[in-house]
């Protein structure tokens, strides 16, 4: 922003705004705008209030500074964004400002506190000969493919799976490259899952625990502890995150090398959008909203500090020091771990997670006790909702749910989605037992939900994002099986068959015996990192109705944020915003395709904030290894220049001139997100590289085969015969259809995985295999033409 001196204060003024002295420098304008209402006294007055987050104040002057000097672009972007921050009340703390407590972390679990309902009784009948003949096959069958796939995935192993740098994985025939995936998880779960806590310490160092409490062997806890009956809080909220590399791997950085090279630099040169977005086109806007709405449910490291904090040097040609009038960027500091002991930890720091590591639906449901009672009604086990079906506000206009932070609407979108999920599901509940209370309801239907949306993930959005056939049917098989998959199609499929083989691969992971590979289970810092996706997000939202689909808003992003969120949802139906997302695409994960705004982007206690910057410091400060020493803690090779990375030469000339032209030095240096978004060698399909691949392939497995509830404990004695069935002919889609019917007349009809685009049928009625490569798959394997069902269609 050019602003030059016009009055005897605006010196001192400006002085003041430079040294965040915002209250002076008020004091100052107010009086020189009153004296001299010139269009640089407004702005530079603007840019005060703007600083203050008095967002109303700051509009106002900028837009008395537009008046005096139309053309002024600065002055528009910055109204622009005054606007929506006081719209979406983004000086606003989401939830409220708090931090962990020594005292708290160390509590023991809650015992006999009647939260949850007494288990009925198990009523198990005696065994037909049928019943025991299949038995019988099925341990016949197991012992068969257990040691089939012992050996297999060994042989595979034997034979390598690497080529000079990159893994080959997928230039082998089908068969051959489930058994590698599978090879590759077998070496991941015995080297890569490492403690969190001091050997011999139970999980938030419990000491010996008392009889578990009422309930916890059916039912689900609010704050994720009692999962594992012998080590209580294991994956409980409030407990640390684990590693997938060595403790003394973990190496926090500090001072110079955190700054080295500059983490803004790194943002503004290989994160900055210099064009339209890249789009990913085999994808909607619905999976770019699904996997925040995930890691919402998975992890978070709690409110940053806000009173200690890194200070991240401008260069001189940074826009943002004339914009802001500041030549530091603060970004707060990761929150310690108030649980460290003074010797005999693993690494050189930990971190706690704020929110169960289960796959439970913590984000819908809270993660403590007292969260959840004030999100049930107390009335058939069903969630709180208004009359029109949306989730209610809170006092700062927000939607109330499990988990708010960065809330956007399509964080809404999901969340009011499983909310009426949930109730209908308690609806099929009490048709099938009337004589069940609230509570039962409740927990019973919390369950099922979780597991619906715990499938679509492994079922639908991994194989949507990363469309290959040998990824996209190991996955089946971590929920199927793979015989399952084999001999049934479509609603035929059953999570748990008639003749369950205990064989991970070919009876499914789900419904199936409990292995945590001797490691309790947590999710851990390097899954964190793997999923810093920012660069799926658009700079706007293209609203549309479905009555009239040609006319279209677009809405800044930022409008959609915190509060703006209900403003949206009040002038939009949900049908129509989730008919809006199924026709918007994503951006592509690579270098220079970083959402701008988030490179600007306003946050409670501090209106300058470089997501992009951020992505980098985290990393950083946690010790998480940069991405050459990432690589080879997960058994990848690493490269040795950056020609290795990628054949792209101008991203070969950028990294050499920020990390340096000394290769052998400087691939040392490289982030680990600037690398995988750069890696040019990508698996067939992918929407991102190996380097990532590899603790999504760990992890993808792991969420469910550590979770009794998704192995020894998923049967009809706990979820129902009748939950059972509701999860194995659940998709997205058929939710979709199953709360907004009207749906059924869009392009959701034509599609199978409705993270795909949602699109009208093209010449012949066919879809375009580019932008449905699953389809193209199932159709290659069934032989079945290439053409959409047949619906019905209103006109």
């Amino acid at each position: 922003m050019n602003l030059t001196p016009s009055g005897s204060g605006f010196g001192d003024a400006r002085q003041a705004l430079e040294h965040r002295n915002y209250d002076k420098a008020i004091e100052l304008l107010e009086s020189e705008v009153n004296e001299s209402p010139r269009s640089d006294s407004h702005a530079l007055l603007a840019l005060a209030y703007f600083q203050t987050q008095k967002y109303d104040e700051a509009a106002r002057h900028y837009q008395a500074a537009l008046d005096a000097d139309p053309d002024n672009s600065d002055y528009k972007d910055m109204l622009a964004l005054a606007r929506v921050n006081d719209n979406a009340r983004v000086d606003q703390f989401v939830p409220e400002l708090h931090y962990f407590e020594r005292e708290a972390l160390l509590a023991p679990p809650p015992v006999n506190d009647a939260t949850l309902p007494e288990p009925e009784k198990d009523h198990i009948s005696a065994p037909s000969l049928r019943h025991i003949l299949g038995e019988v096959v099925a341990i016949f069958l197991s012992i068969f493919g257990t040691l089939f796939f012992h050996i297999a995935t060994t042989i595979v192993g034997w034979f390598g799976n690497n080529g000079r740098v990159w893994t080959r994985w997928y230039h082998r025939p089908k068969l051959i490259a489930i058994l590698t995936l599978a090879n590759m998880r077998d070496r991941l779960n015995a080297h890569n899952l490492k403690p969190g806590y001091p050997k011999g310490a139970k999980t938030g160092f419990l000491e010996d625990s008392k009889d578990a409490p009422t309930g916890v062997t059916h039912f689900r806890t609010a704050d994720g502890s009692w999962n594992n009956l012998k080590d209580p809080k294991e994956g409980a909220a409030g407990t640390r995150f684990l590693l997938n590399v060595e403790g003394q791997e973990i190496r926090p950085e500090t001072d110079e090398k955190l700054l080295t090279p500059n983490p803004r630099e790194i943002s503004r040169v290989f994160f900055t959008r210099t064009g339209p977005m890249k789009e990913v086109p085999f994808l909607n806007m619905l999976a770019a909203c699904w996997i925040q709405f995930m890691n919402s449910d998975w992890i978070n490291h709690g409110e940053i500090y806000f009173d200690d904090v890194h200070e991240i040097p401008l260069a001189e040609d940074d826009p943002a020091r004339k914009r802001y009038h500041q030549d530091t960027m603060l970004i707060g500091k990761t929150q310690v771990d108030p649980t460290r002991l003074a010797e005999g930890e693993v690494a050189a720091r930990s971190a706690i997670n704020e929110v169960t590591h289960w796959w439970d639906g913590s984000q819908i449901y809270g993660s403590d006790q007292e969260t959840q009672n004030r999100l049930r009604s107390s009335v058939g086990g069903k969630l709180r909702l208004n009359e029109d079906g949306t989730l209610m506000l809170d006092d700062k206009g927000i939607e109330e749910t499990g988990f708010k932070r960065n809330w956007w609407v399509g964080q809404s979108m999901l969340h009011t989605l499983f909310a009426c999920e949930h109730n209908a599901i308690c609806d099929h509940l009490y048709e099938a037992y009337p004589d069940w209370d609230d509570n039962r309801l409740f927990n019973v239907a919390r369950l099922i939900n979780a597991a619906v949306m715990a499938k679509i993930h492994t079922v639908e959005w991994t194989p949507a994002i990363l469309p290959n056939p040998a990824l996209d049917s190991g996955l089946k098989a971590n929920w199927y099986g793979l015989l399952t998959k084999l001999l049934r199609r479509g609603k035929g499929r059953k999570t748990v068959a008639d003749i369950n083989i205990h064989n991970p691969e070919l009876g499914g992971v789900v419904g199936n015996s409990l292995n945590k590979h001797n490691q309790g289970f947590g999710l851990t810092e390097e899954f964190v990192e793997i999923y810093r996706l920012h660069s799926l997000l658009p700079e706007t939202l293209a609203l549309r109705r479905r009555h009239a689909p040609e006319e279209v808003e677009n809405l800044p992003f930022v409008a959609s944020r915190q509060s703006g969120s209900p403003k949206i949802t009040a002038r939009y139906s949900m049908a129509d915003l989730f008919f809006s997302f199924g026709n918007q695409h994503p951006g592509q994960l690579v270098l220079n395709n970083y959402p701008r705004f988030m490179q600007e982007l306003s946050i409670p206690g501090n209106p300058f904030f470089d997501m992009g910057t951020v992505d980098i410091v985290r990393a950083r400060e946690r010790g998480i290894p940069r991405y050459n020493e990432f690589r080879e803690q997960l058994g990848l090779k690493p490269i040795e220049s950056f020609s290795d990375l990628t054949d792209d030469a101008g991203i070969v000339e950028k990294l050499k001139s920020v990390y340096g032209s000394d290769e052998s030095k400087a691939v040392e240096r490289l982030d680990l997100l600037v690398g995988t978004l750069a890696e040019g060698h990508r698996p067939t399909g992918f929407g991102f590289g190996e380097t990532m691949f590899q603790v999504f392939i760990l992890n993808a497995t792991r969420r469910l085969q550590a979770d009794r509830f998704y192995t020894d404990d998923y049967r009809e004695e706990v979820y129902t015969a009748e939950g059972l069935r509701w999860i194995d002919d659940a998709t997205f889609k058929s939710v979709l259809l199953r709360h907004h019917p009207g749906l059924a007349d869009t392009g959701l009809a034509n599609i199978k995985n409705a993270f795909e685009p949602w699109d009208e049928p093209g010449a012949e009625g066919r879809l375009r295999p580019e932008r449905h490569p699953l389809r193209a798959y199932d159709d290659e394997i069934s032989g079945d033409p290439w053409l959409v069902e047949t619906r019905c269609r209103s006109k």
